[in-house]
């Protein structure tokens, strides 16, 4: 039941989001905030994870927030910020699992937008639906 829970609460939190990112090209820090808490709430009362692995799991949105600092928000803080909401509740391995998922489908669709002269190197994309992508994959392959 709580697996349930918890997948359905990250699909429509990286749907949502997705959308909002392919819309407005940014992602609203009310629904970021409103998503972790009702995640942390999920967390601490269904599950007994020890402190030093909730923490270990907000080390790739906590490692994003460095990135998007050191490279002048190519990677955005939004992004990083989703990553953090997610580690709440998902594993970092799935986390990391998902955000090479959606370089990996990011890179293929960029190539193809190239090729067909759609975008140049400069053209920004939104790395939500590419990581909603990923996170699917691995929620079906790690029955998260």
């Amino acid at each position: 039941m709580i697996k349930m829970i918890k997948a359905t609460g990250i699909v429509i939190f990286l749907v949502l989001c997705s959308i909002q990112d392919i819309r407005e090209k940014r992602l609203s820090v009310k629904r970021l905030a409103v998503a972790g808490i009702l995640f942390l709430i999920v967390s601490l009362v269904f599950e007994e994870i020890p402190v030093e692995k909730r923490l270990c799991n907000l080390l790739p949105g906590m490692a994003a927030f460095l990135l998007a600092a050191l490279t002048k928000e190519q990677i955005g803080y939004g992004d990083a910020a989703s990553l953090v909401v997610l580690g709440i509740l998902v594993s970092a391995r799935a986390i990391l699992g998902a955000v090479m998922g959606g370089l990996l489908l990011l890179s293929i669709f960029s190539i193809i937008l190239l090729a067909g002269k759609k975008a140049d190197r400069k053209t920004t994309m939104p790395f939500l639906p590419f990581l909603s992508a990923g996170m699917l994959w691995q929620m079906v392959l790690n029955n998260i």
